[in-house]
């Protein structure tokens, strides 16, 4: 076989995710910038709380597309549950490239069936960004 059906995610299904999050971010009293990309860690969809940072828009997205990239959580935990030293995580983001790779905790691959289909990145919020990032793929999830 030469070819493979592939579940991609909709840009409906990026809008339920992000509004899931950004529901969190208000719900929580918080201000966030939100990305949800597709498995190739491309945009799809994004949005601000109107006080969010603006350096968390370029934060949240670098998040999403490291957890999408890599199929596992964006931060400092490896694939094996290993925490890995600040020299490690350096230098795998400089290997790896600055965009691809982050050691910011905060950004969730979204998967179904096994497989990732697209990912989400939550930033401005500090410690609620995976709280919030999380809540954008449990409101996917409930869809």
């Amino acid at each position: 076989m030469k070819t493979a059906n592939t579940i991609k995610l909709t840009q409906e299904g990026a809008m339920t995710v992000l509004r899931g999050a950004l529901d969190n971010a208000k719900n929580l009293g918080v201000h966030a910038s939100v990305a949800v990309v597709d498995d190739g860690g491309h945009l799809i969809a994004f949005g601000r709380s109107e006080e969010a940072e603006l350096y968390s828009v370029a934060i949240c997205q670098a998040k999403a597309r490291s957890a999408a990239l890599t199929r596992f959580p964006s931060g400092k935990k490896s694939p094996s549950g290993n925490e890995r030293d600040d020299h490690h995580a350096i230098a795998i983001t400089l290997a790896a490239g600055a965009g691809s790779f982050v050691t910011i905790a905060g950004g969730f691959p979204i998967m179904v069936n096994g497989r990732c289909i697209g990912a989400v990145g939550a930033s401005g919020a500090s410690k609620n960004d995976v709280t919030i990032a999380q809540a954008g793929i449990a409101a996917f999830e409930r869809a």
